[in-house]
């Protein structure tokens, strides 16, 4: 089931780099013709305001389309040693106050002299945003979430864990289809975990999801440790 789920991903991948490259071109000339009738001289009001809305889309597409490239692997990580504790901290920072505000208790668990890893920090911070967003959605009368890292069979692992509305058999099956969603329309594009998917693949690690509906959901995210940081700490 699980080969049958990767080779469906697989598929999909392919699909979304060839939309997303045949989408990039024309959307380019959208947001440049845009932008060229802006500096129209005496530009009506109403015009001018049809122009940002057009521009706005236009970004907002991009955006997508940038997306589905991570989803299908075509943005290479810019890989370097990185301290993933390093990473959730500075990521789980900016959270603090939003889920004092939505009353979610924020637990945070670092392992010490955990191993480094070669990965592109941005991207790390880009699952580690989406995986915490996901899990202040699912909470939306509050609730705990449990962010932690630790080293297990050689590798880095990263959970993260909520008592939020969990999730259906069939959900689970479909959470890193691109689009998939359960979300009202206009709330989420779908392609959050999709991209958590594409980023933790070609960082060469895995990702596993364990929920169940009204019993919250939990995310594990293993990547190899560098073998020269292992060497260094005695691993």
């Amino acid at each position: 089931h699980q080969l049958l789920h990767a080779d469906r991903l697989a598929t999909l991948g392919v699909l979304a780099a060839g939309v997303a490259h045949e989408l990039n071109e024309p959307l380019g000339n959208i947001l440049g013709f845009a932008q060229l009738a802006r500096k129209c001289p005496d530009l009506p009001e109403a015009v001018a305001r049809d122009i940002t809305k057009i521009e706005a889309a236009s970004l907002h597409a991009r955006e997508i389309i940038k997306k589905l490239m991570v989803f299908a692997r075509q943005t290479p990580p810019q890989r370097v040693r990185v301290d993933l504790n390093e990473v959730v901290e500075e990521g789980l920072y900016f959270f603090r106050a939003r889920c004092v505000k939505a009353g979610v208790q924020l637990t945070c668990a670092l392992a010490p002299d955990l191993p480094v890893i070669m990965a592109d920090p941005a991207q790390l911070n880009q699952v580690l945003v989406n995986l915490v967003v996901n899990a202040l959605h699912a909470m939306p009368d509050g609730g705990a979430l449990l962010v932690e890292t630790t080293r297990v069979d050689g590798q880095v692992v990263l959970r993260v864990q909520d008592t939020g509305v969990g999730m259906t058999e069939a959900t689970l099956e479909k959470i890193f289809v691109p689009f998939f969603t359960t979300k009202d329309v206009g709330q989420g594009t779908g392609l959050g975990l999709p991209v958590v998917h594409g980023i933790v693949t070609a960082h060469g690690g895995t990702i596993h999801v364990d929920g169940r509906q009204g019993e919250g959901a939990r995310f594990e995210i293993r990547f190899p440790a560098a073998q020269q940081a292992q060497a260094e700490r005695g691993g």
